[in-house]
């Protein structure tokens, strides 16, 4: 009912998908987690990409959405929503004044396109265009209702799989977290939770709140404590302590380098009047960061002193002086 990726419904498999997305005119070769992305920005796709092709494209991504609600959500009212979509994109077409679809600097009958208005007016009226249009206005015709009825049957299909995208919620979200932490997983602990996945599903939430932990292991994604291995490979074991922020603890170095670039201990220097620049990163004691911004700011103040005393100026007679005296007797009118 489920494929290995889905996991009981958790997340979506738009692996298929992803296949068929790079094989598209007009797009490259990118990750799993990068098209889970851009799967629903069909306006980065150039319009001259948007052939048959693309048609099935957006088909199969329609009916896969179709089969999911079917499998993961059962009382979700999919004709009802289908429904809503086709009643909502007649009206946005209705009120579209210009197909994004259509080139509006494109002559039909003569295959050309102006990148200027004028000339594009200058050219519809003249002779040369209207024999042509005499001479193809059957085909003319034909072809360019085809063309309309082609950029509305794409339009519908984008329309429609962007409304099932927003009735999944955050499910595309959580399929790229969970695609990016089983990348970082080994061989052997992807078999594992391969074999685990059942329990993990549904495992009582009585066992899960009370799972046997005695050295105070931190939980992982499934509520139960990691491998004691990763808690001593990422330095889980080693506290740090913060008293910018409050004191507050941080577990494993890695932890702690990073909060020095989150919004609360910038907030917090900046209650201090100190910017949180690089060379503030590992400073914890306030007394120390405060000790380090009078040095930082006294030797700035030198410099822009020394950049006075040293930068010369010379007057119309040839006389060398500093920079402030320079500009002191320019002021007073004696050079």
């Amino acid at each position: 009912m489920f494929s290995g990726d889905e996991r009981f419904g958790r997340y979506v498999d738009l692996n298929e998908q992803h296949k068929l997305y790079i094989n598209l005119k007009g797009t490259s070769t990118i990750s799993y987690v990068e098209y889970l992305n851009v799967c629903t920005r069909f306006g980065d796709i150039p319009v001259a990409a948007k052939d048959n092709l693309y048609v099935e494209y957006l088909r199969s991504l329609a009916a896969y959405f179709e089969s999911y609600f079917a499998r993961s959500m059962p009382l979700f009212d999919l004709p009802k929503a289908q429904r809503e979509a086709d009643e909502a994109f007649e009206k946005e077409w209705a009120e579209r004044k210009e197909n994004e679809m259509d080139v509006e600097l494109f002559c039909e009958p003569c295959q050309r396109t102006f990148e200027k208005e004028t000339t594009y007016k200058a050219h519809m009226s003249s002779r040369k265009h209207q024999k042509t249009v005499d001479r193809l206005a059957k085909s003319t015709c034909a072809k360019s209702e085809s063309r309309v009825d082609h950029a509305k049957r794409i339009a519908r299909l984008e329309h429609k799989v962007q409304w099932y995208v927003r009735a999944l919620g955050s499910k595309l979200s959580d399929t790229r977290a969970n695609v990016q932490r089983r990348q970082a997983l080994t061989e052997d602990e992807r078999m594992h939770e391969l074999h685990d996945v059942d329990e993990i599903e549904y495992s009582d939430d009585a066992d899960t709140a009370h799972a046997y932990n005695p050295l105070n292991l931190p939980l992982g994604w499934d509520g139960k404590p990691i491998p004691f291995w990763l808690y001593k490979l990422h330095g889980l074991s080693v506290t740090f302590s913060c008293e910018i922020c409050g004191n507050s603890v941080y577990r494993g170095r890695s932890a702690y380098e990073r909060h020095f670039q989150e919004p609360r201990h910038a907030s917090n220097m900046r209650r201090l009047g100190i910017p949180n620049t690089r060379q503030f990163h590992g400073v914890a004691s306030i007394s120390e960061a405060l000790e380090l911004w009078a040095r930082v700011d006294a030797e700035k103040k030198a410099e822009d002193v020394d950049n006075d005393t040293f930068e010369e100026y010379e007057d119309a007679e040839g006389n060398v002086f500093s920079k402030k005296t320079y500009f002191d007797l320019k002021r007073q009118g004696l050079i």
